[in-house]
């Protein structure tokens, strides 16, 4: 046994060897995903096929993601970052920027600023390769960058009713990267020692591009599309089971269902840049089962974290099933912003108690003398009035 093998240990196992890029499958991207985006496994499958296409090289995968507020576009975006950073076969993928619509044109000039946004790859770019950057590093990390742009629905090219010169330069600007073009930005690399100013030309056909908004005025013109007389298209009955376990019968409307691409045209959106999309996927309003996971085991959960808080005072924070259900059903009357209504009716029923957990009547001694607080349905139906 060698000196080096002794030092290391005999026991020391073997560096794993580097997958294929090929060889980590879309099913093996959305089952990553599926740890921090909780509810929305149909628009996961197709961004996990977007990333494999985006990693591979074989073909663009660039996707458009429509959902209300609090369904989950900034977690799906997070989300793909997180991945990057945990599978180590995507280091040269790691550069992600996220960045508003509105922040990439000049709204005096009516000029889309691609500068600003290869400004934002830059910065993170140089950050995850962790040292000066020769030409060589900086650009191969820069031009297999994921781009996510925010917001894309505030840039349509129709407002009010009126055209919207912004919006067709941002739209038109987009378009223009996302077939590939090579922009040159003037910052500095290492060369012969020392960092020396240079003019970096960057190639965008290689990157990715995600955009996301809520297109809330979508929503209001297809339900008006659908239930015009003459649609001959009817809205859905379903059936829905309350916490306390009654079925009620409810007409709602779902965008997934009546959605078409062309919707998006009357909208405001140009053709030419949704033909550049791979997909447009829509993401799903959270019902009350998927909002119930989330409050209790997303990565960002508001009752994980309370628990947390009061695990500091030596104090153990549960649940009744009950009192969840009832909290994700009042969560979901709120569609229009999802799961971030999950925070603001919890906080409600949690605040007191994360300010004077001694004085809470859920507070009890258990055998071990430890305490436990639990939330019990009926302290829910009382704090938020539905006793």
């Amino acid at each position: 046994m060698s000196k080096e093998q002794v030092a290391k240990g005999k026991d020391a196992a073997p560096a794993a060897t580097p997958r294929r890029l090929e060889d980590i499958t879309p099913s093996q991207i959305l089952a990553n995903l599926k740890g921090g985006v909780l509810g929305q496994d149909d628009a996961l499958r197709f961004v996990s096929v977007a990333i494999y296409k985006h990693t591979t090289g074989k073909v663009p995968g660039n996707i458009i993601l429509i959902g209300n507020s609090g369904t989950g576009k900034t977690t799906i975006m997070n989300n793909i970052q997180r991945l990057y950073h945990e599978v180590p076969e995507y280091l040269p993928f790691r550069t992600m920027a996220i960045l508003n619509a509105n922040l990439l044109v000049d709204s005096d000039r009516l000029e889309f600023r691609p500068d600003r946004l290869l400004t934002a790859v830059e910065q993170r770019a140089r950050s995850v390769i962790g040292h000066p950057a020769t030409v060589a590093e900086l650009k191969a990390t820069m031009e297999r960058a994921t781009v996510c742009v925010d917001e894309i629905d505030k840039m349509s090219s129709i407002l009010a009713g009126k055209p919207n010169p912004i919006g067709v330069a941002l739209q038109q600007g987009l378009l223009t990267l996302m077939e590939g073009d090579i922009i040159p930005i003037r910052t500095h690399v290492l060369a012969d020692g020392e960092e020396k100013p240079i003019t970096l030309e960057v190639d965008t056909a290689g990157m990715m591009f995600i955009c996301g908004g809520a297109f809330e005025g979508l929503y209001d013109q297809v339900f008006t599309r659908v239930t015009n007389p003459g649609s001959g298209e009817s809205l859905k009955s379903v059936a829905m089971r309350t916490a306390d376990g009654q079925v009620t019968i409810e007409t709602r409307f779902s965008l997934a269902d009546y959605f078409k691409v062309e919707d998006l045209f009357t909208y405001g959106m140009v053709p030419q840049f949704i033909a550049r999309m791979d997909n447009v996927v829509l993401l799903s309003d959270l019902g009350v089962d998927s909002l119930k996971q989330i409050l209790l085991a997303s990565l960002d959960s508001p009752f994980v974290r309370s628990r947390n808080y009061l695990n500091v005072m030596g104090i153990t924070l549960d649940i009744e099933d009950v009192a969840a259900a009832i909290i994700a059903e009042q969560a979901r009357k709120h569609s229009r912003t999802g799961a971030r209504a999950l925070r603001t009716i919890f906080s409600k029923i949690v605040n007191p108690i994360e300010f004077d957990p001694w004085s809470s009547n859920a507070l009890e001694q258990t055998g071990d003398g430890s305490r436990k607080l639990l939330i019990t349905a009926a302290l829910v139906r009382q704090t938020l009035g539905l006793a």
